[in-house]
């Protein structure tokens, strides 16, 4: 008898929640706030993320830029679509809330040069 739509799992797979799979990829996802548009509050939290997952290979102000950077994109896009370097893929990155990981973003430069001077 053949299921086509039955999918079997070896005995020993394991279920992971989003948060689990976040935390075994290193990095994790802080939502998406109007908070982070003022810049101290994206220090205050970039500085919180670093002391709490004790995060060695990034810095506060980097994270704070891309806290910043995600917010300015995700809360303006109307108004930033046509400013080079802020196209689709940048938008597309920041859709889904503020991702942050203990390395530089692939973005930062656009975060350091395009957001941050807004």
């Amino acid at each position: 008898m053949s299921n086509k739509n039955l999918l079997e799992m070896p005995s020993s797979y394991a279920v992971m929640d989003t948060e689990e799979m976040m935390y075994l990829d290193g990095g994790l996802n802080i939502g998406m706030n109007r908070g982070y548009l003022d810049k101290n509050i994206c220090l205050d939290q970039a500085r919180g993320v670093i002391r709490t997952y004790n995060w060695k290979n990034v810095t506060a102000e980097q994270l704070q830029r891309e806290i910043y950077g995600h917010a300015v994109v995700y809360y303006k896009w109307s108004v930033l679509q046509n400013i080079p370097y802020l196209d689709e893929k940048v938008y597309s990155h920041v859709a889904d809330g503020v991702d942050l990981d203990d390395q530089v973003d692939r973005y930062q430069w656009v975060w350091d040069n395009v957001t941050w001077r807004m």
